[in-house]
Order: structure tokens, then sequence, then C-alpha cells
């Protein structure tokens, strides 16, 4: 004697018992639901870890003119080429510059001599981390608005 074969007829017997798919499986609502937590994760955290390896290693050093005076646009420009260093930002009535660099290609101490080099009595008032800086100007700018 035959077994019966249930995968044979199991065409017929959802026809004849009006038996229909309708929907997802749960297996692809579990994939799909898994899929659309990894990719939200993915997009809250990725930019983030981007931002944090860019600037890792960067510092900001603030230097003020001993002598209270602008700086001199040369001046600014021969610092902004330096190797390792990233931007030169002047502050609003130019006595004061922030240059954000590259901790594992410069330091402070070569920024020291560029400056005596030029003929500048420069004092750094402040050494930070980037990251550091940027958090600080937007808490700022936040009481500001407010």
């Amino acid at each position: 004697m035959m077994n019966y074969d249930y995968d044979k007829y199991r065409d017929k017997r959802a026809k004849v018992l009006g038996v229909k798919k309708r929907g997802l499986g749960f297996g692809a609502l579990a994939g799909l639901v898994s899929m659309v937590i990894v990719l939200g994760l993915g997009v809250a955290v990725i930019p983030k870890s981007i931002a944090f390896f860019q600037a890792r290693h960067l510092d900001d050093a603030i230097y003020k003119l001993q002598a209270k005076t602008a700086w001199p646009g040369e001046v600014l420009d021969d610092l902004a080429g330096q190797a390792g260093v990233r931007s030169v930002t002047a502050a609003d009535n130019g006595s004061r510059i922030v240059v954000t660099f590259n901790r594992s290609k410069t330091d402070v101490h070569k920024f020291s001599i560029f400056f005596s080099e030029h003929g500048l009595q420069a004092v750094l008032l402040n050494k930070m981390s980037h990251g550091q800086r940027l958090k600080m100007l937007e808490k700022e700018a936040h009481f500001e608005a407010l």
C-alpha cells in the first residue's frame, strides 16, 4: 500500500477547503522588523561614528598677541599652510585666533616657534579638544538664543 503524500496534494486541498495564503509569513515579518531596527540604528550611529573618527586627532589652540593688535593676514595664511593645520579662524576683533590642528602631525610647541620666527609674541590662552570646543560653542549659542 502506498502512503498518502501531503505535499503532492497540498494545492488541491487548499482549493477544496478554501484556504488562501494572505500577508507575510512569520519569518518574513520577523526579518523585515529586524532589518528596520538594524538600519534605523545604523542611520543613528554611523554618522556620529564617522564624525568621531574624522575629528579624534584634532585639537584647538587659542592664541592672542601680546601687543593686543590684530593678527597680520600673511602670518595667518602661512600658519594655515603648515603641516597638520586644518584651519585658522580669527575672532571678532581680530586679536585672537583659533588654530585647529591634527595633534598627531604637529603641536603647540611648533606654533610657538613659528610665531617667534615671524617676530610675534603670541600667548597661548587655551588648548582643548576640537570636539569639546564645538560642544562648548553649541552650548554658548543655545544660551545666547535664550
